[in-house]
């Protein structure tokens, strides 16, 4: 294994710092840190096509990762998820070109895995042996997993509105889990808190770039998939925006190398209920603290994200959009997803493509003929308590043909 990483880039100073001195954010400023990579040897020793022929996961990339020996890789075989042509949901859309990245192929269910292995990974190298994450449930349940997988502790914080899935998950992980009163921005500063009690990593977003280095990945299997061609646009389920950063640097790094021609549109997407960024974007000025979060779109709730200026910057310099969907147009986007491409995503993951629908509050409608991209962030089996709700149980029946004939009959007048 080669990683061609050459340090870790400061945002704010400009300044290389050493990786294996294992700085999470820059030493000078406390700032966001980025991998630097050396484009010029990737150029010279790196065939774009050979990567294709190597194992599947995401360590195939293993030049464009930040961990340098191959013994520290923790990997559940994360990754290389299908770019699924959305041909029949891309009709009722209006739009031809419609494809879904189904992250919830993921070995816990959710893009997040793709950071998930990078950071413990990371940490292993380093020497970094307990961390602590507040989560909505999908970064809690990919994070105890491969905390368990790599003999790293880990220290969960989940919600009152966190599935029972994503708990059930982190227990039988035998990770300790605490519910912590209150919305994910309370978790988040606990968080902070505990990480300086305990002298832990507090795992989250600016605070660990490695969650971003991971899932840039997806980037690079987009535009692979693609026939090495980028998207006309990106459409992420944002709570803090990870994904639009990971995006962004992903896409960018492609450029870099030569392995593209441009860059996509990067679209973000939140509810009306918990909107910082996209409310900045839309009023044009800096990303501000939400305040009460009011919305049932688990997996979308940062209501004062650490990264959003930084993030409210990738979408406008992309000439991307920032969206506003309602909680019920997320549960019909899920709903439509798996009736007419049978794939199962949990509302928050639905919200790229509720982003499309009518209703949604943006500030243009995308071309019929864009390529267009939405991130599927995970499956709906992680929120099945949403969908249940909606759809309630199945009509009892006894085995008679009659009454079989007036169930169907039912069904069917329901429009279902």
């Amino acid at each position: 294994m080669h990683s061609a990483l050459k340090g870790l880039l400061s945002l704010e100073s400009g300044r290389i710092v050493d990786d294996m001195e294992h700085p999470f954010t820059c030493p000078d400023t406390g700032g966001n840190l980025q991998g630097s990579y050396d484009v010029e040897w990737i150029k010279a020793n790196v065939d774009r096509d050979e990567i294709a022929r190597r194992p599947r996961s995401i360590w195939r990339w293993r030049e464009l990762l930040p961990v340098r020996d191959e013994h520290n890789v923790v990997s559940l075989v994360e990754g290389d998820t299908p770019l699924i042509h959305a041909e029949r949901l891309g009709e009722t859309l209006g739009y031809r070109n419609l494809y879904i990245l189904d992250e919830s192929r993921n070995p816990t269910g959710s893009f997040k895995d793709r950071g998930g292995s990078v950071t413990i990974s990371k940490c292993k190298e380093v020497g970094v042996d307990r961390i602590v994450l507040p989560s909505s449930g999908n970064a809690a349940a990919c994070f105890s997993a491969y905390c368990a997988r790599g003999g790293i502790e880990f220290i969960g914080f989940v919600r009152d509105d966190s599935s029972a899935v994503h708990c059930l998950q982190v227990g039988a992980y035998g990770a300790f889990t605490l519910i912590i009163e209150g919305d994910q921005g309370t978790g988040g500063r606990f968080a902070e808190e505990v990480s300086k009690e305990l002298g832990c990593l507090h795992a989250t977003l600016p605070r660990n770039l490695y969650r971003i280095e991971g899932k840039k990945t997806a980037a690079y299997e987009i535009a692979e998939k693609l026939g090495w061609r980028a998207p006309d646009r990106v459409v992420c389920p944002t709570a803090g925006g990870t994904m639009a950063l990971a995006m962004d640097q992903g896409f960018r790094e492609l450029l870099i190398l030569g392995w593209i021609d441009r860059m996509p549109a990067i679209d973000v997407v939140q509810p009306q209920g918990c909107a910082p960024i996209v409310k900045a974007l839309h009023k044009g000025g800096k990303v501000e603290p939400w305040g009460e979060v009011r919305t049932k779109s688990a997996g979308l709730t940062s209501p004062s994200p650490g990264a959003g200026e930084r993030v409210a910057g990738v979408v406008r310099k992309s000439e991307g959009h920032g969206v506003l969907v309602s909680d019920a147009m997320n549960l019909e986007a899920e709903f439509q997803i798996a009736r007419n491409e049978g794939l199962f995503l949990q509302p928050a993951s639905a919200a790229s493509v509720a982003s499309l629908m009518e209703g949604a509050e943006r500030p243009g409608r995308p071309e019929a003929d864009e390529v267009i991209v939405c991130i599927g962030t995970g499956t709906g089996k992680n929120a099945a308590e949403v969908a249940g709700a909606a759809l309630g149980r199945p009509e009892r029946i006894p085995p008679d043909i009659d009454a079989f004939k007036r169930a169907r009959a039912n069904w069917r007048e329901n429009g279902v």
